[in-house]
């Protein structure tokens, strides 16, 4: 041990035994072995152990180990150690709490936490993770699936084992990964589930966690592009992978929450299995669509951005209302061009034309669509409907079995839906980059005219397929079988 990391050594475990006594005589440690992580601020007051002189020499010794923490430096690039010292406290004593061990300075928990503020003190740069709980999303044979930035940990186990299973993989990433959520847990069980982890590092662990996030929403858009499903986002917790950090986990709730037993999701449940035979279906569609995309200068947004940010929200929602509405908002972007009038005519005529197939004839879509507008007109145009009409509407929907009840019939509905848009985003990004460019993104000129022409009607619908059959993935053009 060189003289840096033993004045580290010697202020560190001072501190700890300052500090738990301070924190004792406020009756704030020990903790409770159900809820071993404190945090300043909510637990306890930094003032509470600031002014000790025990603080003050862990922050010297801290100050004087890396140039990072150098008072000299620009304030953006500065750190400070208060923050790896708060961290270096609740780690101890969530390990001295999860040990059961009696407190003391130089026991093995006070041991292991000394070794990792050392460690934490001396690294120039710091790896984060997000872990995002996904809904009905699962693995063939139960083991994880490397893709090329995410990895998908499905969480196998009994009921009454699923939720420590599901800590237990996220902790492993991202240790003390619970203290994240307080005493509230986003207590949601909707098998299969799985974990999406993505990792990254960098000198700035803050910066990295939405560009993470991201990644994964990204890796989430084109897996529900590829495979019908109703995998919702529960929460994502992010935060550095070492113990002592600066970046403590914290939690993200997405709207809607994901799906709770009384959710429409729920009720029509289809779930997204991964393999690794998906990895490069994944990068090949992931290539499709930047191809597709093109950088736009100067555009604030873009119909079919717009598009692909509404059929992401469907799987947010609150109810099957709004799942109607940011679908049908999604659709109108992907197909209906920038014509105004006669809009939903002629998303029947264009969806019926693109996506027909065998097993979906273009005369059923074409009155799925009627139906379903139908109900999103009376939604989104101050319009009216009884109950009895609405059930009797929904099971004019040719994907809405027989004597469902009438919770469950909505639900397919929506699903319906959800699969015209989606097979209509995968037209259109297939479309879009091929060599020929048949329907760029930006334009549809003539698209029209194409469908009432046999030959170019064909051109059209065996296109996009063809793109699809060039990564593999030609299945994905189809509706699913139930």
């Amino acid at each position: 041990m060189n003289d840096i990391d033993s004045r580290l050594h010697d202020t560190g475990r001072a501190f700890l035994a300052a500090a738990w006594a301070r924190l004792r005589e406020e009756r704030v440690v020990p903790p409770p072995a159900f809820h071993p992580y404190l945090e300043v601020g909510r637990d306890y007051f930094g003032s509470s152990v600031m002014p000790l002189a025990e603080y003050r020499a862990l922050e010297v010794a801290i100050a004087a180990s890396h140039p990072r923490f150098d008072a000299g430096r620009p304030l953006r690039e500065r750190e400070f150690p208060g923050g790896l010292i708060f961290s270096f406290l609740e780690t101890f004593i969530a390990q001295l709490t999860r040990a059961q061990e009696e407190f003391s300075p130089d026991g093995p928990a006070a041991e292991q936490s000394l070794r990792d503020l050392i460690q934490a003190v001396r690294a120039d740069t710091h790896e984060v993770a997000c872990c995002r709980v996904m809904s009905h999303m699962t693995t063939p044979d139960g083991k994880p699936v490397e893709f090329t930035n995410v990895q998908v940990q499905p969480v196998v186990a009994q009921a009454a084992e699923h939720e420590s299973e599901l800590q237990r993989i996220i902790s492993t990433v991202i240790p003390g990964a619970t203290s994240a959520y307080g005493r509230d847990r986003p207590n949601v069980y909707a098998p299969p589930e799985s974990v999406i982890i993505a990792r990254d590092s960098g000198a700035k662990p803050f910066d990295l966690a939405q560009p993470l996030s991201h990644q994964i929403e990204r890796f989430m858009l084109l897996v529900r592009l590829l495979k019908p499903g109703t995998s919702e986002s529960v929460a994502e917790v992010q935060g550095a992978t070492h113990t002592v950090r600066e970046f403590k986990p914290t939690v993200l709730r997405f709207r809607g929450a994901g799906p709770g037993f009384g959710s429409p999701t729920q009720l029509a449940a289809r779930v997204i299995t991964l393999g690794s035979d998906d990895v490069s279906r994944v990068d090949g569609l992931g290539r499709l669509l930047t191809a597709a995309e093109q950088p736009r200068t100067g555009m604030a947004f873009t119909s079919f951005g717009m598009a692909l940010q509404k059929f992401l929200l469907s799987f947010h929602a609150y109810g099957w209302s709004e799942q109607i509405v940011d679908l049908a908002t999604a659709f109108e972007a992907a197909l209906s061009g920038k014509e105004k009038d006669d809009v939903t005519l002629r998303l029947k005529i264009r969806a019926s034309t693109l996506l027909s197939t065998h097993l979906d004839p273009p005369e059923q879509i074409f009155k799925d669509v009627g139906v379903i507008y139908g109900i999103r007109s009376a939604l989104v145009h101050g319009g009216a409907m009884t109950e009895k009409t609405l059930l009797k509407e929904i099971r004019k929907v040719s994907t809405v079995p027989d004597g469902l009840p009438d919770g469950s019939a909505i639900a397919h509905v929506v699903e319906r839906l959800r699969d015209l848009v989606r097979r209509s985003l995968l037209a259109r990004v297939c479309l879009a980059a091929s060599a020929t460019s048949s329907w760029p993104l930006d334009a549809d000129t003539g698209v029209d005219a194409a469908m009432v022409d046999d030959h170019s009607r064909k051109v059209l619908r065996e296109a996009w397929r063809e793109a699809l059959t060039g990564i593999d993935a030609v299945a994905s053009a189809d509706p699913p079988l139930t």
